[in-house]
């Protein structure tokens, strides 16, 4: 299993501000994104402190990559949808 590679639109750095990366632990990634609701092996979300970057968690130990999750969640930084729109 390969985690979903963003449509390219959405495939590229993140510009808008810092990217704030937490990487973990498998079940640890999954306990941290409960916390904010999300039910997944990996998560991202806008940060909190007014500022405009994103913070992603990804784990070390997932079914792919550390830079395919990585990817993955930038994707969700530059605005694809968390139901993983195909464009």
């Amino acid at each position: 299993m390969q985690v979903t590679v963003p449509p390219e639109r959405y495939d590229h750095p993140y510009r808008d501000g810092p990217v704030v990366e937490r990487v973990l632990p498998l079940d640890e990634v999954r306990r941290l994104c409960a916390e904010i609701g999300i039910h997944a092996d990996g998560c991202s979300g806008y940060l909190q402190d007014g500022s405009k970057g994103c913070f992603i968690a990804i784990p070390t130990d997932g079914f792919d990559t550390v830079d395919a999750y990585r990817r993955h969640e930038i994707g969700h930084c530059n605005g694809w949808g968390k139901d993983h729109p195909p464009d």
